[in-house]
């Protein structure tokens, strides 16, 4: 079977570059909201029809995917720290769980099962009393420290935050984090990890399981730590630049 970026029909690819999880309609639609809605649609079949193009399947593919095949049976309450970006906290809310989203910027989402926290992880003024069975840092804990999301500088920010969220976890709780994988360094407004930096910052940590592609626009496959250690992004600073990632879970 052959791999799509090989040879890729992107007639059969433009569907899925439009994320169809979530759309916007509109009940009455006035002339612009027409006209706007169309010239979309223009610009995405002449990105199409210009081709040149490769696909870049994000890190989110591996790490959703392991977050609801790591949630247990007892699990009820969910904190997802981080979520702004991420549709993981609605669909979670959508099965049943009761998920409380913490971001400095405000989740546009609602549900019944959906709380929100707007706030700065290191505001001296907010106060969480409630623990979670289940704690989730998806992609964020790499970028917390470092300002580049207008969030506060705080030297070894990672690590602290992580200690916050350990605090608010219940006894037998579990903590699960996905953060870019390779060669130790910092990157502008992230960091990447190796083993030895994961180990330094998570607590009792349970199982780390490592993904990564063979080029930016590769494949995901399982992989392992000695592999991940000398892994450099080809171009950090692009769009989705990740080429690696771990997925620790820490259990209380």
């Amino acid at each position: 079977m052959k791999y799509l970026n090989d040879n890729p029909n992107w007639n059969d690819v433009k569907s899925h570059i439009v994320n169809k999880n979530i759309g916007i309609i509109y009940d009455n639609p006035n002339f612009i909201q027409k006209v706007l809605t169309r010239l979309l649609k223009v610009i995405i079949k002449w990105q199409i029809k210009v081709g040149g193009g490769k696909l870049v399947v994000s890190e989110q593919i591996v790490e959703n995917t392991l977050v609801l095949r790591n949630i247990r049976e007892k699990d009820k309450t969910i904190l997802d720290f981080g979520g702004y970006e991420s549709i993981l906290p609605l669909q979670l809310s959508a099965i049943g769980y009761r998920v409380t989203v913490w971001d400095k910027r405000k989740y546009p989402f609602s549900h019944p099962n959906l709380n929100v926290i707007c706030s700065d992880i290191f505001s001296k003024d907010l106060k969480i009393v409630e623990k979670f069975d289940v704690i989730l840092s998806i992609s964020t804990i790499e970028h917390v420290g470092l300002g580049h999301y207008g969030d506060t500088v705080v030297e070894d920010g990672d690590k602290k935050a992580v200690e916050i969220l350990w605090s608010l976890l219940k006894e037998g709780g579990r903590l699960m984090v996905s953060i870019p994988a390779g060669k130790s360094t910092i990157h502008k407004g992230y960091r990447v990890y190796n083993e030895e930096k994961i180990r330094d910052i998570f607590p009792t940590i349970t199982s780390i399981k490592w993904f990564a592609k063979n080029t930016r626009d590769g494949i995901w496959n399982e992989t392992n730590s000695n592999t991940i250690g000398d892994i450099c992004y080809s171009e950090p600073n692009g769009i989705m630049p990740v080429e690696a990632v771990a997925f620790v879970i820490c259990d209380k």
